[in-house]
């Protein structure tokens, strides 16, 4: 059966969702509501499908970057969506390809860059190895994971975390931390306590620091269509940590998390880990049966490493590292796109090089 590539209306947003849900390739970037997040990034997203027979069998959501000359850059997070595992999956992603390839040559786009969610070394890898598409060494999304599996039963998935975090969360329940699970969209509280959490957390790590308008977009849009919750922990009427929790199907994400520093020589009492614990509950109640921690450090990774830290504390909730297959670039226009290439290697020899004292 042939398939038909096409732009997606808002009449396909019940069937999109669906299929999105269903496919292990899913992921909460290719969520319907996510056009929203992708439009405040200034990134406008063009959403694709690709049909067989009038049923939904893929769907692909560009993110549009305008650059100079009335020339744009698409990006695709974590996509195209297939499932890769049928029979067809290679003429699929083909005719994916080739009608990207069309849309994307209309609007002046010098490549498609694809970040799919497939593991590195599988067989849905090696169908992108297979287009000719080239090879991109740097991602946009976190390149590794951990993927936990969300046992039915609470004493069987604490064995499978190791004996630290075993203990952290026993001593939480302890400590007499409590949590609170909200689902409540129009909850700014709660909404502005996460923000706040997560501001703080990542200026003690002086990374970039979060828009509050983005937050109210992904909390509001994904938690009106039933798919998300903010977590909390609580000790004597203060909120210790609180994190977001996002399920796509049988998929929960970890998407943002923060936590309140201890003073020194504070009684731990560990409410991090007492989120983390509610949060994969939670997510296993909402229908999920593995928990995505979203991004780690590379598994050879040490204590210099940025992300070592919070990598040890999600590897202590165990599962398994999972490496994602990488970022494969559609070339539509190949003369500019060399040209791209060639300047942004003279723009990184010059930033090597310093500047005078």
């Amino acid at each position: 059966m042939t398939a038909a590539f096409r732009e997606a209306t808002a009449t396909d947003a019940t069937a999109w969702q669906a299929l999105l849900e269903r496919l292990p390739s899913g992921d909460l970037l290719h969520d319907w509501e996510w056009a929203a997040v992708a439009a405040f990034d200034g990134t406008p997203r063009r959403s694709f499908v690709l049909e067989e027979g009038g049923a939904l069998v893929g769907m692909c959501a560009a993110q549009v970057r305008r650059t100079s000359l009335g020339r744009s850059f698409w990006y695709v997070p974590r996509g195209p969506v297939l499932d890769y595992d049928h029979p067809q999956a290679a003429e699929r992603l083909g005719a994916m390809l080739e009608g990207l390839r069309t849309v994307a040559r209309g609007d002046r786009a010098i490549a498609v860059r694809l970040e799919p969610r497939v593991e590195a070394g599988s067989a849905a890898a090696a169908l992108f190895r297979a287009r000719g598409l080239r090879k991109v060494a740097a991602t946009l999304q976190t390149p590794d994971t951990r993927l936990v599996q969300l046992l039915p039963d609470d004493e069987a998935m604490l064995a499978t975390f190791d004996k630290d975090t075993r203990y952290a969360i026993r001593r939480s329940a302890r400590e007499e931390v409590t949590t609170r699970v909200v689902d409540d969209p129009a909850d700014d509280a709660s909404l502005t306590a996460l923000h706040t959490l997560v501001t703080d957390t990542l200026r003690r790590a002086s990374y970039r620091l979060p828009e509050f308008e983005r937050y109210g977009l992904i909390w509001r849009g994904l938690a009106s269509a039933g798919r998300a919750r903010i977590v909390q922990a609580w000790h004597a009427g203060l909120l210790g940590s609180a994190a977001l929790l996002v399920v796509e199907g049988d998929r929960s994400f970890y998407l943002y998390a923060g936590s309140v520093r201890e003073a020194p020589g504070e009684t731990k009492r560990f409410p991090a880990y007492a989120v983390q614990w509610q949060l994969m509950r939670t997510a296993r109640e909402m229908g999920a049966r593995t928990h995505d921690l979203w991004g780690v450090a590379p598994e050879s990774a040490g204590p210099e490493h940025p992300w070592y830290g919070y990598s040890l504390f999600k590897k202590g909730f165990g599962g398994r590292f999972v490496p994602w297959a990488g970022s494969w670039d559609l070339v539509i226009d190949p003369i500019v796109y060399r040209l791209r290439d060639a300047a942004t290697a003279v723009r990184g020899r010059l930033g090597r090089r310093g500047t005078p004292a």
